[in-house]
């Protein structure tokens, strides 16, 4: 026998002896637990194959089980219907087999030799090639609907229930529709139950009642909202039967820096939808396990079944860049290539066609990481982008978490100064100012916010004033360059290693032409030129991670010669996720963009040097100010025109 005990104090031996002895009972009264399997069975099957079974002694037979719990109850159901060579019921990822016979040599051993076969699994991939390739009677049986459930209830019961909800066992797996099935109870005790259990099993998970309705979040731009939009409207339609599920466009991965509240939408847009929510990740994977393949495999398996069992129901699978690209493969990849490949294999049903009813959702802080074959036309397709939110959106992210304090008070001023913020730091804003009102017994203030979005200067003048000249360079550049740009600057810290701000309404995305590029770099190169100019001297400020001024000038001239065709060659040498290690490797393309990062950082340092009375002015108002809107900044741009245009003439500004 090959069968897996998924049961731990019970043999499948005993299980079996004690199936017949309860049909052998003259009880008129059986357990869900044998009666229901044997009906599924019973109903899945051919008039056909049940004659064929009877005289044929060679059959081989495989029975695909709704979910995993219902494998060794199918399996002992099956037994009765006759007796079988090789019997294997499998809910779980085979390990291979070091020594002996394996399970395919049994399978064909027992084929070979005339004898009849029998598989049972909830997944197919599961059972050996051997058995699934040949066998003579395939049956898919599904979860048991409410007319089973019926004719349970009469077995264990003696009786029909009167009325029963339809769809009564949404969302439930063997052992929770067996426990709800009583023998010694009544049919409407046991309708109630199961009333109860699919109940608790579809309300939403843990802490999504906290959470706004999708409709009520700020900051997270049309795209997405549109998107979210549309999948309410159309899981709407599915439901008064208007349009068929697979017409929905519901799979998407969300990808921005972190904390920008992808979670936090992912379960809103669930609460909005009506749906229940199943989030998942790969180290949740490992925290939950012991960390083998199978396991892995496992509890994926698991996670799709349970969501299929609820649907419709969404997935949402966080930090979905820890499933790792293939094309990035390192000494690892053999252990993830069997992970990665069942993946795709779960989204592919998951996905498609209309008997599949789950929203797949996906995040992740770095898409550049993203296996192709994860987001290929049918799986997790549509990338869409976060960006932090404008003073808009952060306004309204600031009243969100305030609740029912400051009611009238205006937070504009509050949230232009927290511009470049996500709405993670609102959280803790928010808190902290709370905790500060309590400790000194009274009810949150204006000024508590303020404290906690700009707090105290604590960092040496010197310091200050540099950072101020900085970002005005990188500002006047902007301005110059871009004209309306600039949306504010700000010399605002919140962490001690943090320097200043320059946001700008214009993103690498929006450069299409080499021209853009150069102008966009020029401007990531004039705070250092701004520093070297009106200081004499050039700090690290550009420098450091991957965020830095010259980490994002580089990459985007690097783009420039590998990918986008703006360079002196045609040739596409790498994907843009590629070329930071193609630069490292190749000292040629090192060579020609660092040409590049020169000859801009020239045409950069004139512009600061033409106008470095603004660049002046600017700074003062920061270190003065310590933020400057961009209306604000314009006009102090306007300030120190008119006063340059008066000196030319000879006059005075006073």
């Amino acid at each position: 026998m090959a069968d897996n005990d998924d049961y731990d104090d019970i043999s499948v031996e005993e299980m079996d002896a004690i199936d017949a002895e309860v049909m052998q009972s003259k009880s008129l009264h059986r357990p869900a637990i044998h009666t229901l399997p044997e009906l599924m069975i019973r109903l899945a099957l051919m008039p056909g194959h049940i004659a064929r079974l009877k005289r044929d002694r060679t059959t081989s037979m495989i029975i695909e089980a709704p979910s995993a719990e219902w494998v060794q109850p199918l399996m002992r159901a099956a037994k009765r219907l006759g007796e079988w060579k090789f019997a294997h019921a499998v809910s779980e990822p085979p390990r291979k087999s070091t020594h002996g016979m394996t399970t395919s040599d049994q399978a064909v051993f027992a084929m070979a030799n005339g004898g009849r076969i029998i598989g049972v699994t909830q997944n197919l991939d599961y059972l050996p090639k051997a058995m699934t390739a040949s066998a003579d009677i395939r049956i898919k049986i599904d979860h048991p609907d409410d007319e089973l459930l019926r004719q349970a209830i009469k077995m264990a019961t003696g009786r029909y229930p009167r009325s029963m909800p339809a769809g009564v066992s949404h969302g439930l797996d063997y052992s929770d529709i067996c426990g709800a099935i009583r023998t010694g109870s009544t049919a409407k005790a046991c309708v109630e139950r199961l009333v109860a259990a699919s109940k608790a099993k579809s309300e939403a998970a843990p802490g999504l009642e906290d959470v706004p309705p999708v409709e009520e979040l700020f900051g997270y731009g049309e795209e997405l909202e549109g998107w979210a939009k549309a999948l309410i409207t159309d899981l709407d339609a599915w439901r008064a039967g208007k349009l068929e599920f697979s017409a929905i466009q519901r799979t998407a991965v969300l990808a921005s820096e972190p904390g920008l509240g992808k979670t936090t939408f992912a379960r809103s847009l669930a609460k909005s939808a009506g749906i229940p929510f199943f989030p998942t990740s790969v180290s949740q994977w490992f925290a939950n396990s012991p960390g083998y393949l199978d396991s892995i495999i496992k509890q994926i398996d698991e996670l799709f079944a349970a969501a299929a069992a609820v649907a419709p129901a969404m997935i949402f699978l966080d930090e979905c860049e820890g499933i790792p690209s293939r094309a990035n493969a390192d000494r690892h990849s053999s252990w993830w290539i069997p992970v990665v490949g069942h993946m795709l294999l779960k989204l592919d049903s998951a996905t498609s066609g209309d008997s599949s009813k789950l929203i797949v959702i996906g995040a992740t802080n770095h898409p550049e990481k993203l296996d192709a074959a994860l987001v290929r036309p049918g799986r997790l397709s549509k990338i869409i982008h976060i960006e932090k939110p404008d003073a808009k959106a952060l306004e309204g992210i600031i009243r969100q978490h305030l609740g029912k304090d400051l009611p009238d008070v205006d937070l504009s001023v509050v949230a232009k100064l927290g511009v470049g913020s996500s709405g993670a730091d609102v959280h803790d804003w928010v808190k902290s100012a709370r905790l500060a009102a309590r400790q000194q017994n009274r009810p949150v203030a204006l000024q508590d916010l303020f404290a906690q979005v700009a707090p105290p200067e604590t960092r040496p003048p010197g310091l200050v004033r540099r950072i101020a000249v900085h970002e005005a360079a990188h500002a006047v550049a902007s301005h110059v360059l871009m004209p309306g740009s600039v949306d504010g600057v700000t010399t605002i810290s919140r962490q001690p290693s943090e320097g200043g701000r320059t946001s700008m309404s214009v993103v690498l995305e929006d450069a299409i032409a080499r021209r853009d590029i150069d102008h966009r770099a020029m401007v990531l190169l004039a705070g250092r030129c701004g520093e070297e100019v009106l200081l004499n001297s050039v700090s690290s400020g550009a420098g450091g991670d991957e965020t830095s001024d010259l980490a994002q000038a580089t990459y985007m001239l690097a783009l420039v010669h590998t990918s986008l065709g703006l360079g002196d060659r045609l040739l596409h040498r790498s994907s843009p996720q590629e070329v930071k290690q193609l630069l490292t490797l190749d000292p040629v393309l090192a060579k020609t963009v660092e040409e590049d990062l020169q000859r801009l950082y020239a045409a950069s340092l004139e512009i600061v040097r033409d106008n470095a009375t603004l660049v002046q002015a600017v700074a003062d108002a920061l270190v003065k100010q310590r933020h400057l809107t961009g209306e604000q900044f314009v006009a102090t741009c306007r300030r120190a025109q008119r006063t340059d245009a008066v000196k030319l003439l000879g006059g005075s500004n006073g």
